[in-house]
């Protein structure tokens, strides 16, 4: 008996040469030279995390109250299967309680539409949300991301569960929160609602090579290392004679995380300041706190 093989679905199926061409290692290589690309997607990494720190309290409210509509509108169903089948007749009430916190819900999910995009057909890019994000960084992402949602731009494209190519619309880099579609984390991408719909986490590709977007944006990526704002004197600096660093208790409780964001605080651009000195990853960071509140600790000398 002959074998038949099984038709593959139609489609493009994923390539892994097409790897490069991801948005984050072609943000990673509008920043950095090729040989210094780790370097350009730990740079990526760190405006995701600016982005996450700017919107994770509307997120997570947004969120919680959601998912307790939801939540509170299955409980009245069931209260209101367990009424019907005692022969109850709350027919009336039970539709009033199921419907009020489903249009909390729809009206939550609304507004973080209008959040990203505003209101109606999205046919201009709004204001984006960077958090504390490297000014030059910011410059430079906010090109890649004009140039994608030009109609003459290369394709975007993802892979769905099937690993069939689908395209991506021009306009999904127009919310105010595209810098996290530059994320490798697939819940941090889920955020950025589409321009139609409300779920969206999977990774975007170009159609392009990288070195052909370098050339069409007229950028220069870097081909030195880490910039001189990773240097921690220059961290240091910033925090002598601070009133903040002065008063810390260097016995008290959590006062390792007191200095992370101290330093933070006068690293990373702000209105208040200047400053626009790159601050490390969390562990280092801390690892550099500590260093400073033992000093602190020592200078001061017994109580």
């Amino acid at each position: 008996m002959p074998v038949t093989e099984t038709p593959a679905p139609t489609g493009i199926w994923h390539r892994p040469g097409d790897a490069h061409r991801s948005l984050p290692r072609i943000a990673a290589r509008l920043l950095y030279a090729k040989d210094k690309e780790e370097l350009g997607l730990e740079e990526v990494d760190q405006v995701s995390v600016a982005i996450e720190r700017a919107i994770r309290r509307r997120f997570l409210t947004s969120a919680t109250l959601f998912l307790l509509c939801i939540l509170l509108s299955l409980l009245v169903l069931a209260a209101w299967g367990a009424a019907a089948s005692d022969g109850q007749d709350i027919d009336q009430a039970a539709a009033i309680a199921v419907s009020l916190p489903l249009v909390i819900a729809a009206s939550v999910a609304v507004s973080w539409r209008y959040f990203q995009y505003g209101l109606g057909i999205v046919d201009e890019k709004r204001t984006p949300v960077y958090g504390k994000s490297r000014r030059s960084t910011v410059e430079t992402l906010e090109k890649l991301f004009d140039y994608l949602g030009r109609r003459t731009a290369p394709a975007a494209y993802y892979y769905d569960r099937k690993g069939i190519k689908r395209p991506v619309h021009r306009r999904h880099f127009y919310g105010r929160l595209r810098g996290l579609l530059l994320s490798e984390v697939a819940s941090d991408r889920t955020i950025v609602l589409p321009p139609h719909g409300f779920w969206f986490s999977a990774q975007i590709y170009v159609d392009a090579e990288p070195e052909d977007i370098i050339r069409a944006l007229k950028v220069r990526p870097s081909t030195g290392g880490r910039p001189k704002e990773l240097d921690y004197e220059a961290m240091l600096l910033t925090l002598i004679e601070h009133p903040a660093l002065r008063t810390i208790d260097p016995d008290e409780h959590g006062v390792e995380t007191e200095v992370m964001n101290l330093i933070r605080d006068r690293c990373e651009p702000s209105d208040e300041h200047d400053n626009d000195i790159r601050v490390p990853e969390s562990t280092r960071l801390r690892e550099f706190a500590k260093k400073i509140v033992a000093a602190v600790k020592i200078n001061r000398g017994p109580r």
